[in-house]
């Protein structure tokens, strides 16, 4: 029997990655790998994989290729992961990532991925409908696909909303702001992000602390923004902390958001403090810095962790 599930993870553009660890990255020159890792991707798959590494059940969907499942296959078996993905004709899109390990910088090449058919709009969207229901979150993740524009995203936010279900956000550009315009109850931006959807630069710390307060106050109960090696800040309905960034030994930065995100709805949904949430979450993101297949390790190092990580109201 699959596990209870509260939390819905929803990928429309997933990817398989592929990460090349190099020790230099060199542009216009010959490059020799140290090595190759490849594994499922993409915002929501993330998500499920760290609430699976934690004990928590999930529910993936969203759209992929039916000529080239194998890489996804050993992450649908796993008991904490409820597959309802819709699949679809072609392939599903691969991602690039370069690791220049002198350097520790990530480099990402992402392909556009598959198109899915009106047909299969009308699948994912059935889904959600379906498993929509009172209290439980929804985590929309990532780029869309080509040919999905805005009047599909706010129909699957519509159908979210009316069942009763929580919306979690985590992507860019236009399908951000729809997103936060439509109403959901919680958006992850980076920093970056952030200045893009508001029109404006944010240059230093308390312009970023500023512009997260006032969109919590305008629009969104719950927002996160990452700040990379700054840290990240989390408001909430009567609350605004800040965490710094732990001294990670950093592999790869791929999947550290996600993980961010993850740690926070890990946290949310088991009832912890808002103070607990933005501790484990800077934990989840941590521990996906140091190991490039995305993966959290056992839990007594996970708590060691959390006591480590100091808060700071802002």
């Amino acid at each position: 029997m699959q596990p209870h599930s509260d939390i819905v993870t929803v990928t429309l553009n997933p990817a398989i990655d592929r990460t090349i660890m190099l020790t230099r990255f060199l542009t216009g020159s010959v490059n020799r790998s140290d090595g190759l890792q490849s594994q499922p991707g993409g915002k929501g798959v993330n998500v499920s994989r760290m609430l699976a590494g934690y004990g928590l059940a999930s529910t993936v969907t969203g759209f992929l290729g039916k000529e080239n499942p194998r890489p996804f296959r050993e992450f649908l078996e796993n008991p904490l992961i409820h597959d309802e993905f819709v699949w679809t004709e072609g392939e599903t899109r691969v991602g690039i990532k370069i690791i220049d390990q002198s350097k520790c910088e990530t480099t990402d090449i992402n392909f556009p991925g598959l198109a899915p058919s009106s047909s299969d709009l009308r699948k994912c969207a059935e889904q959600l409908r379906r498993l929509a229901r009172p209290g439980r979150w929804f985590v929309i993740a990532g780029s869309v696909p080509p040919g999905v524009g805005p009047d599909f995203l706010l129909e699957l936010l519509a159908l979210i909303k009316n069942g009763g279900g929580k919306i979690a956000v985590d992507t860019s550009g236009w399908p951000l702001q729809t997103a936060i315009e439509t109403g959901v109850d919680l958006v992850k931006p980076n920093h970056h992000e952030l200045a893009a959807y508001l029109g404006r630069d944010l240059p230093d710390l308390a312009s970023r602390v500023a512009a997260a307060v006032e969109l919590q106050a305008r629009k969104v109960p719950h927002v996160i923004v990452s700040l990379g090696g700054d840290g990240a800040i989390f408001i909430t309905p009567g609350h605004a902390l800040m965490t710094a960034a732990p001294p990670a030994r950093v592999a790869s930065t791929v999947g550290a958001g996600d993980s961010l995100l993850a740690g926070y709805l890990a946290g949310l949904t088991t009832g912890l403090s808002p103070e607990a949430c933005a501790k484990l979450a800077t934990v989840f993101a941590w521990c996906a810095l140091e190991d490039v297949r995305r993966q959290l390790p056992a839990f007594e190092e996970i708590e060691k962790r959390v006591l480590s990580i100091r808060t700071r109201q802002i």
